[in-house]
């Protein structure tokens, strides 16, 4: 197990048994129970969940009235007014409305009076979160005072928290009103803010996902105390109580439900890991982008293609399988463009390989009961057809898979279905259904697009993905968030695609997310031993996600070790394109050079092959000549449109038999089959 795996598993270790402790909760917008931001949810955040504080959001109205609005307007909320062009009797008249959970709230605007009554009423400190509005913003902080004489007014100076991310306001109401307590709201970029905190005794509130045990022991070192919002899940709650934050902003989280906590020992804390410095180059690169990809990758627009449902692919040994349910087709590709097969496909989304290059397709349609597998040992052609039933139902349309499922020891097929809280796993030995069994419960819900990445052929340790929602580190049990969060609102930055994988890379754990926008492709690699730090980025290889016949849902890879060094990671992106990449420890004695140069010839794709009549070549710019020679090596065909992208060759005249075409006279050369 690596360092950033057992980390929190091991901060036991490192308590003393002083007291145990809790934080303390503030109810998020009030509570999860009523409109946001309305009376009946902030008293639901006291009398229902039992939070201690209750966090708001403080707008200014036209007639100068304190009002309790998130956004600018009323309209995400059934109403269409702008708080700051309407006055309060305006406001006032509005019904809001807000579904949550399934359950339709409506209520009105809130006064910061009367919400101050409330905290009073229920004995809850009040949050209150500084909106940039008139006269309660970076350049004018002329309505403050009376802001303030309402707190003062309730007897809540020493209790409330003025929280806000403008450091104008936070270092006016330091000067002025020093009895007032701040909390400074931030998240990604913690680190730039950390001295201006210290220097005005500010604590922070850094949103999940952006921080870890040692950014806390950084602030405690120097005086501080770390907030974090927003936490709902038992585990987060566990994750970041054993952080050490001492207050927790939640929408629906029970307090009295979750355990004490051990005071931790910050001196006994072992040394922070520096990030693996790692350099990487591509190998190939098909793409949508570059315009360049085969004449049969899957594309919604059946204009360029005629293959348009091929969402997943499976990575083995230099070859991409990619399934198109649509047609039952399986495609393969590699570093040279679309390849031959004799393998057929199936009706279904889902396809893998194990670690023996094994291969996996599901047989059973969309949602279609029992279970089917189609089942290849690698090498051959003929396949194996397997039925089964998962313990929990639930449309799953990707898998993936571990292990040699044609061993004795066998291997594992992962599931996550939808609306289900646990993982199905599904082992086969010696190329049958031993069992199924599942995970236990886990802190999210799949969807149809749920995904699992196994790690080192461990049925109790794996990575489990959302998508639109996030990755969750499960090992015995779900740990909670591995890289946590929507990809708009926490760390790390990346699209909804699902797909991921680790690796492990100079004893460090590496893990690699989707980080383009709208579907498209494009990844960041991070090293979860070191704080999640990102090592490099790439580019989407697509560029319409869902739009213009550019449709993908996904972007799967694979991870295939060249030595102790390096890694070749690989990706496909339905309708963006595949690509190869080598990550490499810098400096160290073996790696890409060999591989660069290969990967620095032109790439030639010829397609359909076997060809009868005719065969299509397809290449990038800056190849002079194409030649197609028989085994002997005479030239029988010359391409006479060489350089331009693609090019149409009358090979009906050829014999039947095997030719090699050739590109700029030798640099690089593919065998095609004349029927």
């Amino acid at each position: 197990m690596k360092k950033s795996i057992i980390l929190v598993m091991l901060l036991s270790l490192f308590a003393v048994e002083s007291y145990a402790w809790k934080p303390v909760f503030a109810g998020h917008r009030g509570s999860y129970t009523g409109v946001q931001n309305t009376a009946e949810a902030f008293r639901n955040g006291v009398e229902k969940y039992g939070y201690s504080g209750l966090e708001c959001d403080v707008r200014v109205t036209a007639d100068g009235k304190y009002v309790i609005c998130h956004d600018e307007t009323t309209n995400s909320l059934g109403g269409s007014l702008t708080v700051a062009d309407a006055t309060l009797e305006q406001l006032k008249a509005e019904t809001l409305t807000q579904t949550r959970g399934g359950v339709t709230y409506s209520g009105t605007i809130c006064t910061v009076e009367e919400y101050l009554d409330i905290c009073v009423e229920k004995g809850a400190f009040p949050v209150i979160e500084l909106k940039w509005t008139t006269g309660i913003n970076n350049n004018d902080m002329s309505k403050f005072p009376g802001l303030a004489a309402l707190v003062k007014d309730k007897g809540l100076e020493s209790k409330a928290v003025f929280l806000t991310s403008m450091k104008n306001s936070i270092e006016y109401i330091r000067t002025n009103y020093p009895e007032f307590n701040c909390q400074f709201l931030t998240g990604q970029y913690w680190a730039n803010h950390f001295d201006w905190c210290v220097k005005w005794g500010v604590n922070p509130s850094i949103q999940a996902g952006y921080f870890d045990i040692y950014t806390v022991k950084k602030f405690h070192d120097a005086g501080l105390k770390v907030a974090v919002w927003t936490v709902n899940t038992a585990v987060n709650y566990e994750n970041y109580g054993n952080m050490g934050v001492y207050m927790m902003t939640c929408d629906y989280l029970y307090p009295k439900d979750m355990p004490e906590l051990e005071d931790i020992d910050w001196d006994a804390l072992p040394e922070k890991v520096e990030p693996l410095e790692v350099e990487y180059s591509t190998l190939f690169k098909f793409s949508y982008i570059d315009n360049n990809l085969p004449e049969n990758f899957p594309i919604s627009n059946t204009s360029k293609s005629k293959y348009t449902t091929g969402q997943q692919a499976a990575f083995y040994d230099g070859v991409f399988y990619v399934n198109d349910y649509g047609t039952s087709t399986l495609l393969t590709y590699d570093k040279t463009g679309e390849i031959a097969n004799e393998l057929k496909g199936t009706n279904a989304h889902g396809i893998a390989v194990d670690d023996a290059g094994n291969l996996i397709l599901r047989a059973d349609g969309i949602t279609s009961s029992p279970s089917k597998f189609l089942i290849y040992k690698k090498g051959e052609t003929t396949g194996t057809e397997l039925t089964f039933s998962l313990l929990n139902a639930g449309q799953t349309n990707f898998i993936s898979a571990s292990g040699d499922i044609f061993s004795k020891e066998g291997g594992y097929v992962y599931f996550f279905p939808n609306k289900q809280t646990v993982v199905n796993i599904v082992k086969i030995v010696e190329g049958q259904v031993a069992e199924v069994t599942s995970s236990s419960s886990l802190s999210t819900t799949g969807s149809t697009a749920g995904y699992v990445i196994p790690v080192n052929n461990d049925p109790s340790n794996f990575i489990y993905q959302v998508r639109n929602v996030g990755y969750y580190r499960y090992i015995n049990k779900d740990l909670g968030g591995y890289v946590a969060g929507s990809g708009t609102t926490t760390a790390p930055n990346r699209n909804n695609s699902v797909g991921g994988a680790f690796f492990v890379l100079g004893g460090h754990d590496i893990f690699v997310h989707c980080s383009g926008s709208n579907y498209n492709g494009g990844f960041t690699v991070r090293d979860m031993s070191a704080d999640a730090s990102p090592l490099f980025t790439v580019a989407p290889i697509g560029s319409g996600g869902y739009t213009s016949g550019n449709v993908s849902c996904g972007s799967f890879f694979a991870v295939q070790r060249v030595d102790e060094y390096t890694v070749n990671l690989y990706e496909y992106c339905m309708a963006g394109g595949y690509a190869g990449y080598q990550i490499k420890i810098k400096n160290s004695p073996t790696g890409i050079h060999a591989v660069e140069t290969e990967a620095a010839k032109p790439q030639l794709t010829v397609y359909p092959n076997p060809a009868i009549d005719n065969i299509t070549l397809s290449y990038p710019a800056g190849i002079n000549h194409v030649a197609i020679t028989n085994l002997a090596g005479a030239t029988v065909l010359t391409d006479k449109y060489a350089g331009t992208k693609r090019a149409l060759i009358d090979v009906s005249a050829l014999p039947a038999g095997f030719y090699i075409v050739t590109i700029n006279g030798s640099e690089a050369s593919t065998r095609i089959i004349k029927q």
